[in-house]
């Protein structure tokens, strides 16, 4: 999934350059740069990887894997993915306009899909037997879609500073 939203939902992580005296306030509507989204489906599709467009991603502070009353909620709201990592790391690329794309490596459903008993609570040994499987596709995805990025740039990305400072 090449998610297009995320939510934040994690507590204690630094996520800002700019604490200091100059007040810095980016835009953070969409927070994954439009540019590489389109040149990672583009070639998912090409090398008939399936990828889903769009979705969002709930990133949770972990390293628990949610509960279920959790993850019920989660679903709720329209959050497709759930993950531990994706976050600060889109803003604080932001802040210092670099282009970012999530790529999100889906390996397992989580446990508040109710109706399926068959989805049993999630291990750590499944996520990483599932994440290895991933792999090989997600490495053919980068090594073709790295080099469709152009140096020139006119993303959001690229001026994401313009008028954000006070």
């Amino acid at each position: 999934m090449v998610c297009d939203q995320l939510v934040d939902r994690t507590t204690g992580r630094t996520d800002t350059f700019y604490d200091g005296p100059e007040t810095t306030h980016i835009s953070f509507a969409e927070p994954y740069c439009p540019y590489l989204r389109k040149i990672v489906i583009e070639t998912a599709q090409e090398l008939a990887i399936s990828v889903h467009e769009r979705g969002t991603v709930v990133v949770i502070q972990g390293p628990r894997f949610s509960t279920k009353a959790e993850s019920k909620w989660f679903s709720s709201r329209g959050w497709e993915v759930i993950n531990m990592t994706g976050y600060p790391e889109a803003t604080l690329a932001r802040e210092l306009e670099i282009c970012y794309v999530n790529i999100s490596l889906i390996t397992d459903y989580d446990v508040g899909l109710e109706g399926h008993p068959e989805i049993k609570p999630v291990t750590h040994e499944e996520v990483i037997r599932v994440f290895n499987e991933n792999n090989e596709k997600l490495r053919k995805l980068l090594f073709q879609a790295i080099p469709k990025v152009s140096g020139e740039r006119t993303c959001i990305c690229a001026t994401a500073l313009e008028g954000a400072r006070f």
